[in-house]
């Protein structure tokens, strides 16, 4: 086999490798259009370097002759390929064009067909060269003369590498992108090697085919700008991934915020900011439950001594209305916001404390014992009663007081929550008939 052969069974093979690669690609991503035509060079470049490597090893110009053809018109494919490629990368999608040229190329090609020799390749005008590289590659390359059906199909190629250097060079002052750039080059790098073979094929001096070894850089080129292509675009998928996933993030934080401030105001008195009436009677039931099984079941902190009883008290401010009346509305509700600034100061962070209504707060004294509760309540009515109430700089100060109905869990643990309700109203009634400002737990 001729020396010369053995680079190009090499490059073949690495070309070939490299078009199945898009090829693969093109197949898994249709989207990616670009590889498909791209896949196409390489597949006619493989074929290219393999009719160059029958014309090396030819020993007459008879079988030169034959892969001489083939090597021409993989050229045309080539050139097509070549257009199709860079017309896609740089988004010429509506082209008039493309028609043309594949009419044009497909007519040459029925014409080398269907003429005779005489004007297209005759193994009766040999043209026999015997070329050395530096004195150390020889190499005969047995041709026949182009036919006048060859040489317009190169200088076709010719014209339509510059159509392409056109192409890519518009695209370029466009957008500015520099695998526009890149391309460009390995196209006046083949364009080189197919002005050295012409002028081989010329006669004007001897030296070997260069083109095949310049398809190389073409398709290294290609391969690089369509790899980087691939890689910015996941790239951005990546990136708007990431910006996806920061959003739906921040989303459901909000979202989560928004619930926590729905779920507050559902649950909270709008004025006074302590639970609403509608959480006080779910948690009751909760409440009678939770003390009702401490009773039944009793737990090892029971019997360590740790009284578990609850207490519920109905706090009404006395004479409320008459505030309303004197004042207004507004100092009304100024009274109310410290009224429960009191209470809280009386009560542990674990019980529960509601506005039932109006004037009218409800409290649930949790973990403690009967004694704990009775005192807790009459502490409340105390440090109300001590309380000055400023609500006019220019009146003097206010005197509020409560009356207040408490029923203790452990006197009544068969009773509902409902029940116990009821009966912490009706003692609550019972203290304003005794003349207010009162506590009644019996």
């Amino acid at each position: 086999m001729n020396p010369v052969s053995y680079p190009l069974i090499a490059m073949a093979s690495a070309i070939l490798y490299v078009g199945s690669n898009h090829l693969f690609l093109y197949l898994h991503r249709k989207d990616l259009r670009e590889h498909l035509p791209f896949s196409l060079l390489c597949l006619s470049i493989t074929l290219y370097d393999v009719f160059c490597i029958g014309l090396y090893n030819s020993h007459s110009v008879a079988q030169g002759v034959i892969w001489q053809r083939l090597q021409l018109q993989s050229g045309n494919f080539i050139c097509i390929f070549i257009l199709l490629f860079v017309m896609i990368l740089t988004r010429q999608r509506k082209s008039r064009v493309l028609p043309i040229i594949l009419i044009w190329f497909g007519t040459l090609l029925a014409l080398s067909i269907i003429l005779n020799d005489r004007f297209a390749l005759s193994p009766s005008s040999p043209s026999v060269k015997n070329v050395s590289v530096f004195g150390i590659l020889h190499a005969t390359y047995y041709e026949g003369r182009l036919g006048l059906v060859y040489i317009v199909s190169l200088l076709s190629n010719i014209a339509g590498i510059f159509y392409v250097v056109f192409l890519l060079r518009r695209h370029f002052s466009q957008t500015r992108d520099k695998n526009s750039c890149f391309i460009l080059i390995s196209l006046v790098a083949y364009f080189l090697g197919v002005a050295n073979d012409t002028a081989v094929a010329a006669h004007f001096y001897s030296f070997v085919y260069l083109s095949e070894y310049s398809f190389l850089i073409v398709v290294l080129v290609g391969s690089y700008v369509l790899l980087n292509e691939l890689l910015a675009l996941y790239k951005s998928a990546e990136d708007t991934r990431k910006n996806l996933e920061l959003k739906v993030t921040e989303r459901t934080t909000e979202i989560q915020e928004l619930n926590k401030n729905l779920k507050h105001q559902a649950e909270r008195d709008g004025l006074t900011g302590i639970y609403n009436r509608r959480f006080f009677d779910q948690y009751l039931e909760i409440e009678v439950r939770r003390a009702r099984n401490r009773i039944e079941f009793k737990t090892a902190a029971l019997e360590a001594g740790h009284d578990m009883n609850f207490g519920l008290a109905i706090v009404d401010v006395d004479k409320f209305k008459k505030i309303n009346d004197t004042l207004g509305h507004l100092y009304g509700d100024q009274a109310l916001m410290e009224v429960v600034e009191e209470i809280r100061k009386s009560i542990f962070s674990r019980d529960v404390f509601c506005r039932y209504g109006g004037d009218e707060f409800v409290i649930l004294f949790t973990r403690t014992s009967r004694e704990g509760i009775l005192l807790a309540a009459e502490k409340i009515r105390r440090s109300l009663e001590d309380h000055e109430f400023r609500l006019k700089s220019e009146t003097p100060a206010h005197r509020i007081t409560i009356s207040m109905g408490v029923v203790v869990f452990e006197d009544v643990p068969a009773m509902s929550g409902d029940e116990i309700l009821r009966l912490a109203d009706d003692r609550l009634l019972a203290a304003k008939t005794r003349g207010r400002n009162t506590v009644v737990f019996e």
